[in-house]
């Protein structure tokens, strides 16, 4: 993956009925993208711990995951004990990625507060490891 950006929610705080960070990731382009998305605890206020992403039915993802072209693939992590977390994607410059992420409540409804829309994600150097 050359000539690679990730972009960042920024650090959200969780809404109170939020259970899980969903990451909705489509391919417009014509070919096979890599992406990788970490998503980071960040309760502590530092030394933000990295937490799992899922996918289909808890099953964890094996990054960079293949996302087909004209493919959608919904990710996602649970917040149980969270109270601050951020979302980072990373995938190549030159690609037709579209990134959105929300909060989802047990009755599986988005979480307004926890909305971040494509054009919201601020790009950024990422090395929290």
């Amino acid at each position: 993956m050359i000539g690679l950006k990730t972009v960042s929610t920024g650090v959200l705080r969780k809404e109170p009925v939020t259970i899980s960070a969903v990451v909705n990731l489509v391919n417009t382009g014509l070919s096979c993208e890599q992406v990788v998305i970490e998503v980071w605890n960040w309760s502590s206020y530092s030394n933000p711990v990295q937490l799992p992403v899922l996918i289909g039915n808890n099953q964890p993802v094996d990054f960079p995951y293949s996302l087909p072209a004209g493919n959608l693939a919904v990710m996602y992590t649970n917040l149980s004990g969270v109270l601050f977390y951020e979302v980072r994607v990373t995938y190549a410059e030159d690609t037709n990625i579209v990134v959105n992420s929300f909060g989802r409540s047990n009755a599986l409804a988005a979480q307004e507060g926890n909305t971040v829309l494509n054009n919201q994600f601020v790009q950024i150097e990422s090395d929290c490891s």
